[in-house]
């Protein structure tokens, strides 16, 4: 509480009006969109609860809606923090380690993977134990025994299956990788003059860019190779292709390039630079694209771009306000997998799931 003292009405009003102001400089608002929110964990919710007292700041849970949220308000400080461990709870329900597992169920005379929520359902329950928890169908309600693997709907009845998925992915890591020496993260510097850094480099410059690169990382993370993985071989079973995978880039600023080498690509930060197509990662086909506005020189004048592995897979129209890729029909339940500016000759792409993109290297520059 303030007590203001002034020579004037005009004066008390004035000061009144300036703190109001600085006051709501330093506070914000800020509403994470996000399917997983509806799939936190009483132990997640517990974290938000314990959380919200440690930072204090206002932490709601809600739908808006079919959409479940999340709004932060606060000091501007806490709230960024607050954001970020969401994200990473977020990341823990898209990557849990039940993602290693595909439960499936039966139609007509093949079985199809369950959705990503409705695998970590069944799979939390088998951990558990549970003997029944209630999964979604095909946009229906079913009541599932684990034991028995039979999901009913009343008369209904769909086989269900659990399937261990194929080693590769979880094991096998790239042959030109060095050694990570215990670690699970390592960005290797790339020489000049190797065949690897002129690959990238080609790349980079493929469309005219003239910037002077400093520097040229390889990033090693395990975790998010094999998610990534995983995924992919994913989306190959699903489309029944093999065309689902691009090279693209993503500008950044140079205080977001640890948080991206660590826990991979993060959808919070759609919308800042006007998420025209839909509230997800951006990557742009032409580096020159990335290079404008979107890598944020540091204090040395130096700027960073990833080019990523992204499973853009099918892809259709993106537009303003999606949180997920569309239905790819009106009566199915089957997503697209990424959504772009121009179907015809895409600029950009722009995927909803943080595991559909690897940061595999990391280049430093500065503009000529």
């Amino acid at each position: 509480m303030f007590q203001l003292c002034g020579e004037t009405p005009a004066d008390l009003s004035k000061a009144s009006a300036l703190i109001n102001s600085l006051i709501n400089q330093e506070h914000i608002n800020i509403t994470i969109h996000d399917p997983a929110i509806a799939h936190f964990t009483k132990e997640d919710l517990e974290i938000l609860s314990k959380m919200e007292k440690e930072l204090k700041v206002s932490v709601i849970t809600g739908k808006k809606g079919q959409d479940s949220v999340i709004t932060l308000k606060g000091l501007t400080g806490f709230v960024q923090t607050a954001e970020s461990r969401i994200r990473d709870i977020i990341r823990k329900v898209e990557r849990n380690e039940h993602n290693i597992v595909e439960w499936q169920y039966k139609s007509g005379h093949d079985f199809k993977a369950c959705d990503i929520f409705t695998n970590c359902d069944l799979e939390e329950a088998f951990k558990l134990q549970t003997t029944s928890v209630q999964i979604r169908i095909d946009s229906e309600m079913y009541n599932a025994d684990i034991v028995r693997k039979i999901a009913t709907k009343g008369r209904k009845r769909i086989e269900l299956k659990r399937v261990e998925l194929k080693a590769a992915a979880q094991s096998s890591l790239p042959s030109n990788w060095e050694d990570m020496k215990g670690q699970s993260v390592v960005l290797v510097k790339l020489k000049a003059g190797s065949k690897e850094y002129a690959d990238v480099e080609k790349e980079f410059k493929k469309t005219g860019l003239s910037s002077n690169i400093i520097k040229i990382e390889r990033v090693q993370n395990i975790t998010l190779w094999r998610y990534y993985m995983i995924k992919k071989e994913e989306l190959e079973e699903k489309n029944k292709h093999k065309n689902n995978e691009k090279c693209l880039f993503h500008g950044t600023g140079t205080d977001k390039t640890d948080q991206i080498n660590n826990h991979g690509f993060n959808r919070s930060f759609a919308g800042m630079h006007g998420a025209l197509y839909g509230n997800g990662t951006y990557f742009a086909v032409d580096p020159s694209y990335s290079a404008q506005g979107y890598s944020k020189p540091g204090a040395k004048g130096h700027k960073c771009m990833y080019l990523a592995r992204v499973l853009v897979g099918d892809f259709t129209q993106g537009r303003k306000g999606l949180l997920t890729p569309p239905n790819k029909s009106s009566q199915g339940v089957h997503l697209y997998d990424s959504v772009t500016d121009k179907t015809n000759n895409p600029s950009m792409f722009v995927i909803f799931s943080d595991v559909q993109a690897y940061p595999e290297y990391l280049i430093t520059f500065r503009d000529k």
